[in-house]
């Protein structure tokens, strides 16, 4: 009995958060037939794309090859702005440029995942030709009194940082990818992905669909696409406190603070509170111990967990912050070995594109990644996305 036909799309999106909503947005911007599937309704608070607010940095320590994209990006985010303005007739505002510190120890090396932080941030801005500030203790306790540094501790300042809303960047390249036609299905998982020969078949709650090509960005869901044995989902946890003085950390006075310790036990990251986000300090540590799978995750937070973060790491290092906890919410990492991005192709069809993973520093370069990914699903000129590949790629494994 012959198979009925199916809508053939030039591309298919798996996964719309950070990455896959930016795919999405490139691809049609492109006038790519463009459909997309989310096992939830993003933006969502099940996966990684979540939590108000991510940090964006030019000075990107973690390499020079991360630079194009991070520039990139801040300038796709004020061009979505205008046009979800022209097109759907709503101001927003993405991105906030604030600047942003990075302290850490002079001396020694955090761990394995962050180095010499303050030194490798330095070291890339100074490669590739970006400001960068190196400051004494008393020069950052005059500028932002809010923080306990010590003498001890190297500063290092970063005036292109800043912040990215992550809920509302993500909608809003939803709703104009489908403003230009994108074919978008929300819960609804896909069980598998197929190369059949002349592109991919994807067997999805609502049906199956075949495309050209495919982009999956699953996230903590990669694991059912991609080699599991490479992936590694962590749980982490982000804190809003209660401010004395919320004025004191808004946008204009403090912008974001990445605090490297002697090991990533130590590690606070710190977020301004901007206008419209919940009304405390947005705080988080960072573990890559425990792992996790995104259907088992434990998603409460208990007090003690609360307690210990801010007896630690919080009371010796902000002024002005209490001990009232008003929001704390589960995040996912996927983590590669080397905490790295993997982007790459099937080994077996050049039409199956995996992203995977963040681990735990991609959202800055979403939307200039997603950009690359439609262009050369376009077939058009678009940055090197080489760095990105494993020399031993992901084995493929069906989602059912």
């Amino acid at each position: 009995m012959p198979q009925p036909e199916h809508q053939r799309f030039d591309l298919a999106v798996v996964g719309l958060g950070a990455f896959g909503s930016a795919v999405a947005y490139h691809a049609s911007a492109l006038g790519l037939r463009v459909v997309g599937f989310d096992r939830h309704q993003p933006p969502h608070q099940q996966g990684s794309s979540h939590t108000e607010t991510r940090v964006t940095r030019l000075a990107v320590g973690e390499g020079t090859h991360l630079v194009p994209f991070a520039k990139r990006s801040h300038a796709i985010w004020r061009a979505i702005e205008a046009d979800h303005h022209q097109c759907l007739g709503t101001a927003l505002s993405l991105f906030h440029l604030t600047g942003g510190l990075f302290i850490g120890r002079p001396d020694d090396s955090v761990d394995e995942r962050w180095g010499n932080f303050v030194h490798d941030a330095a070291a890339v801005a100074a490669a590739t030709q970006l400001p960068f500030e190196h400051l004494s203790a008393a020069e950052c306790r005059q500028r932002f009194p809010q923080l306990l540094v010590s003498e001890s501790e190297a500063i290092g300042y970063d005036p292109n940082g800043g912040l990215v809303m992550i809920e509302q960047a993500i909608a809003a390249q939803l709703a104009l990818a489908q403003h230009r036609g994108a074919e978008l299905h929300v819960n609804c998982p896909v069980r598998a992905v197929t190369p059949d020969g002349h592109g991919v078949l994807l067997d999805t709650e609502n049906g199956t669909f075949s495309a050209d090509q495919v982009v999956i960005c699953a996230g903590a869901w990669s694991p059912a696409f991609a080699d599991p044995d490479r992936l590694r989902i962590t749980r982490q946890v982000v804190y809003w406190f209660e401010a004395q003085d919320l004025e004191e950390w808004r946008p204009d006075r403090i912008g974001f603070g990445i605090w490297a310790g002697r090991s990533i036990e130590d590690y606070l990251g710190l977020f301004a509170a901007p206008i419209g986000t919940t009304l405390g300090v947005k705080l988080l540590s960072e573990q890559f111990v425990d792992t996790t799978t995104a259907t088992t995750v434990d998603r409460t937070v208990s007090d003690e967990e609360t307690a210990s973060f801010y007896e630690r790491l919080v009371a010796p290092r902000l002024s002005g912050v209490t001990n009232h906890c008003l929001r704390a919410e589960v995040c996912l990492y996927t983590n590669t070995v080397d905490d790295g991005f993997l982007i790459d192709s099937h080994p077996e069809s050049e039409a199956v594109t995996v992203v995977s993973a963040c681990s735990g520093h991609g959202f800055k370069h979403s939307t200039a990644i997603g950009e690359a990914l439609a262009r050369r699903a376009a077939g058009l000129d678009h940055q090197n996305l080489d760095p990105f590949r494993r020399q031993n790629r992901p084995r493929w494994i069906d989602a059912g």
